[in-house]
């Protein structure tokens, strides 16, 4: 019994080291490959990722007439629960409004 209960207690230690690492951990900031357009991804995409999703997403064009890609400042890509959910959003700032979201729109996750 005790060994039962020495073993759960390190798989929660471990569960709660790893979900303070995803907490805690910065988001990574990268230009875009093909353009000047920053990106920002949040902690749960993983940093190789990030240049090569956002740069795709760029390459699909603006998602609305409201705002001209020339226009665009940075992007901002999220996943939702921690990078284990299926959901994912991107949202685009124009250098008119850099801390409003111009648009924001649902997307493909880089994994899907």
């Amino acid at each position: 019994m005790r060994t039962i209960g020495i073993a759960l207690g390190a798989v929660v230690v471990v569960l709660i080291g790893l979900s303070a690492f995803v907490l805690l951990r910065p988001a990574t900031v990268v230009n875009a490959p093909s353009s000047d357009v920053m990106i920002r991804c949040d902690a749960s995409v993983v940093a190789e990722d990030c240049g090569s999703w956002g740069d795709a997403v760029l390459a699909d064009g603006a998602p609305t007439t409201t705002f001209d890609m020339a226009d665009l400042e940075h992007l901002d890509l999220t996943r939702s629960l921690f990078g284990f959910g299926s959901s994912c959003q991107a949202a685009y700032f124009i250098g008119r409004y850099p801390d409003d979201a111009a648009w924001t729109e649902d997307i493909g996750c880089p994994d899907d």
